[in-house]
């Protein structure tokens, strides 16, 4: 089986004016809000999940330097 190779798909509306179509697929992009959405909710979600593993190494090293100051 070949791998790597591309083919390129030229529609008609391309054929006849590229430039209007690469203008449309670059004003389509601006305004895809969903990506940035996404990338924003995985960003807080990920901001919550460090601040939790954070909290349980602190109280476990509290837990840990309480246990030799009992003993001590």
């Amino acid at each position: 089986m070949v791998t790597g190779k591309q083919i390129k798909i030229v529609k008609r509306a391309e054929r006849h004016d590229p430039q209007a179509v690469r203008a449309e697929k670059g004003r389509a992009s601006a305004h895809d809000s969903g990506g940035m959405a996404q990338r924003d909710a995985v960003t807080v979600v990920t901001g919550w999940v460090r601040a939790l593993r954070q909290k349980r190494v602190a109280e476990a090293a509290r837990g840990f330097e309480s246990l030799f100051d009992k003993a001590a």
